[in-house]
C-alpha cells in the first residue's frame, strides 16, 4: 500500500463514519491500520479527525507532507549455513558429489569455490582434502569428549558409551524483526500529578498489667484520628484536580447536545483567603488544536467566567453547565484559567509549577 491508496481508504472510511455505518471506536481502529514506512525507514500515520499525514521523528509525531510512494524496508538476507559432514567413528569419510547446476535458475550453483588443485600458480586444496581435514579434526574432538565423559562416569559409563552414535545438530539462523515506533495518539499525556502523602496519627499502645490480664473484660481500641493531607509546596494556591460535570458525557445519536460544566479542586496553603477573578475552563479538540505549529491557541469553547474565593486547605469549585458537545469529535483537553487585572488569562499551576492538562472523551 502506498500513500495514495491509504488516503483513498481513509476517505472511504470517513464517508462510512459520517453516514453512521461505523462507530467512533471502529473508525479510529481502522484508520490506525493505515500506518506505513517510507524508503528512509520513517513511519507515517493519517490523523483520525484531520485526515492529514503525521511523521514520527523517533520521539513524537509531527504533521508533514509524505513522499509520493512508500517503499517498505528490505529484510536482511539470512546468512548461509555451513554444514560439516562428520563421519562415524571407525568409518572412512566419503566425498560429497558436486551439486548439479540448475539451468533454470539465475543464481550460480556455488557462490564461493576453491581454486582447483594442480592448476599452475594455484596453492589451494581440493574439496575432498578439505573435507578429510575437517572430518579428522571433528573425530579427534569427539574422541577427546568421549574419553573425558567415560573417565567422569567410570567403568559402567565406558561400557554404555561404546554403542553411542554421534548426531549432527542443525543450527537455524535468527532473523531480527523490525521494531515499530509507538502508534500516534490524539490524546496528549498530561504532566505528572503531585503525590499527596497522608499522615495519620496512630493511637498509643498500652501495656497490659497483671491485674488487667486476670480480668475477663476485653479492652476496646481507640479509633484513629483522621488528619488533613499535607502537601509539600511553597505558600500559594495550587490546582489538584479537574474533571467534567457530569464525569461521563453521552451524546447518544447526536440529536441532543448535553451541556457540560467543570469541577476543580484547589489547595491553599498561603495562610489566608485568596480571590481569583473570572476563572474559567478552556477546551481544545485533540489533536487538531493541540499539535502543529501553534498548539493550544484556538480553543473549541470556554465555560462561563465568575469570581471565586479560595479559603485555606482543600476547596472545590464548579462552573455551571454551559459548554455543549455533539458528534464529530471524540477526544478533548481542558485547562483551567483565571483572569488578571490586565484581562489576561493565566493557567492555574500544580505544585510542580506546571499547568494542568485534563484529557477526556466524548463518544457515542
Amino acid at each position: 500500500m502506498n500513500f495514495q491508496d491509504a488516503e483513498k481508504t481513509y476517505k472511504d472510511l470517513k464517508v462510512q463514519h459520517d453516514s453512521g455505518k461505523l462507530s467512533d471506536s471502529t473508525f479510529e481502529a481502522e484508520v490506525g491500520k493505515l500506518r506505513m514506512q517510507d524508503a528512509q525507514g520513517r513511519w507515517w500515520q493519517i490523523g483520525v479527525q484531520t485526515g492529514e499525514w503525521y511523521m514520527h521523528d523517533g520521539q513524537k509525531w509531527n504533521k508533514a507532507k509524505p513522499p509520493l510512494t512508500a517503499t517498505p524496508p528490505s529484510e536482511p538476507a539470512p546468512s548461509p549455513e555451513i554444514t560439516a559432514v562428520i563421519p562415524r567413528i571407525g568409518t572412512t569419510p566419503k566425498a560429497e558429489p558436486a551439486p548439479k547446476k540448475n539451468s533454470g535458475s539465475g543464481l550460480p550453483a556455488r557462490l564461493f569455490s576453491s581454486k582447483p588443485a594442480g592448476r599452475i600458480g594455484g596453492g589451494g586444496l581440493s574439496r575432498n582434502t578439505l573435507i578429510a581435514i575437517i572430518a579428522g579434526v571433528a573425530v579427534v574432538c569427539i574422541i577427546l569428549a568421549v574419553v573425558g565423559f567415560l573417565l567422569a562416569q567410570g567403568p559402567l559409563g565406558l561400557a554404555q558409551a561404546t554403542t553411542a552414535t554421534p548426531t549432527r545438530a542443525l543450527v537455524l539462523p535468527t532473523i531480527p524483526l523490525p521494531t515499530l515506533p509507538p502508534k500516534p495518539t490524539d490524546t496528549p499525556l498530561p504532566p505528572p500529578t503531585p503525590v499527596v502523602t497522608t499522615t495519620i496519627a496512630l493511637p498509643p499502645t498500652t501495656t497490659a498489667t497483671r491485674a488487667a490480664a486476670r480480668a475477663t473484660a476485653t479492652p476496646t481500641k481507640k479509633p484513629a484520628v483522621a488528619t488533613t493531607p499535607t502537601i509539600s509546596a511553597p505558600p500559594g494556591v495550587y490546582v489538584l484536580k479537574l474533571e467534567t460535570d457530569p464525569v461521563k458525557i453521552d451524546v447518544g445519536d447526536g440529536s441532543q447536545k448535553p451541556q457540560v460544566g467543570f469541577k476543580m479542586t484547589l489547595y491553599n496553603n498561603s495562610g489566608g483567603m485568596q480571590t481569583f477573578t473570572k476563572w474559567f475552563v478552556r477546551v481544545f479538540r485533540d489533536p487538531e488544536q493541540t499539535t502543529g505549529d501553534s498548539p493550544y491557541r484556538n480553543s473549541y469553547g470556554e465555560s462561563l467566567k465568575f469570581d471565586v474565593n479560595v479559603g485555606t486547605g482543600t476547596v472545590e469549585v464548579t462552573t455551571p453547565a454551559h459548554l455543549t458537545f455533539g458528534t464529530g469529535g471524540c477526544t478533548y483537553v481542558a485547562i483551567p484559567y483565571y483572569t488578571t487585572e490586565n484581562n489576561q488569562a493565566v493557567p492555574f499551576l500544580k505544585t510542580n509549577g506546571q499547568p494542568l492538562y485534563y484529557a477526556f472523551k466524548v463518544c457515542q
